[in-house]
């Protein structure tokens, strides 16, 4: 049933790549469990759009240049091991820019991610993936200090993290390494002091690494409020990515960029309907005639 709807509206997704193609599209990907696919979804991109790098946003957004026809930025969240076991060695085969934005805390360890802390305690409890996943949604509503409590009351899990060496050869190779915070709280609900430090240890670990962007941030979770944005820019963010799924409006906001979601196992068809905004669009009519 969803191949069959995605076959569909993948009939319209180049309609509407032309009358929205001067609109940045900006690509927020996670993890890469198939390089094989996340390959055709960058030869797919590479045919239909003209993809930029966080240097030439810079330039736009301060006036010096303009984008091109089609522009695309591709980015990762969190500094998932695969993007650079299967994901760099794509993008340097096409010799593609991208942003790679991690999490400071985790960088030369072997933790995991809190969620999936939650994932692994809940089914060595023997519940389901989405009681789990219920659980990491509650705790994205509470406060900070709520959510650092609880995990610290489960297990740790072992997991495969990036290290500086792998983070400088990403940077070597047009992936740039950016902000997205020291332990990926929910900003919306953390005091003012608990963002200043969380930037905080940010800059420090960035000292170390000279060739990563603390000024280019994305929001965890997408989480953004105007008390946020007015402390990560207070703090020297210039240009903050969000989590909303659409495309971008023509008068570009440095500190809400817009980004859609997409995975590198979507099928083709299902991925260039999400690349085009067509996806988002049809989304937001289902929630407007749901209301």
């Amino acid at each position: 049933m969803r191949s069959t709807l995605y076959n569909f509206l993948d009939h319209f997704s180049s309609i509407y790549l032309k009358r929205h193609s001067s609109k940045l599209r900006v690509l927020a990907y996670h993890t890469v469990p198939d390089n094989v696919k996340f390959e055709e979804q960058i030869q797919f991109l590479i045919s239909e759009y003209n993809i930029i790098s966080i240097d030439t946003l810079q330039l736009v957004l301060n006036g010096k240049t303009q984008l091109p026809e089609k522009p695309l930025i591709i980015t990762f969240d969190d500094g998932d091991f695969s993007v650079y076991k299967k994901g760099l060695p794509v993008l340097k085969k096409y010799q593609l820019p991208a942003i790679l934005f991690i999490i400071t805390d985790l960088i030369n360890t072997q933790e995991n991610f809190w969620w999936k802390q939650i994932e692994k305690h809940y089914q060595d409890q023997g519940k389901t993936y989405l009681e789990a996943r219920k659980k990491v949604n509650s705790l994205k509503q509470v406060p900070e200090r709520e959510r650092q409590k609880y995990l610290s009351k489960i297990p740790p899990v072992e997991y495969r993290q990036l290290s500086t060496e792998e983070l400088e050869e990403l940077s070597v190779n047009r992936v740039a390494i950016a902000n997205h915070t020291h332990t990926h709280p929910m900003l919306n609900n953390c005091s003012n002091e608990e963002i200043e430090e969380e930037l905080n240890q940010v800059q420090t670990r960035f000292e170390k690494l000279t060739f990563a962007y603390f000024n280019v941030f994305a929001y965890p979770n997408g989480n953004w409020d105007h008390r946020t944005e007015k402390l990560i820019q207070s703090k020297g963010i210039s240009v903050a990515f969000l989590f909303d799924h659409q495309l971008n409006k023509k008068s570009l906001n440095p500190l809400r960029i817009s980004r859609i979601a997409v995975n590198t196992d979507d099928d083709l068809p299902e991925f260039k309907v999400k690349v085009s905004g067509l996806h988002s669009r049809v989304l937001s009519l289902k929630k407007s005639l749901s209301t």
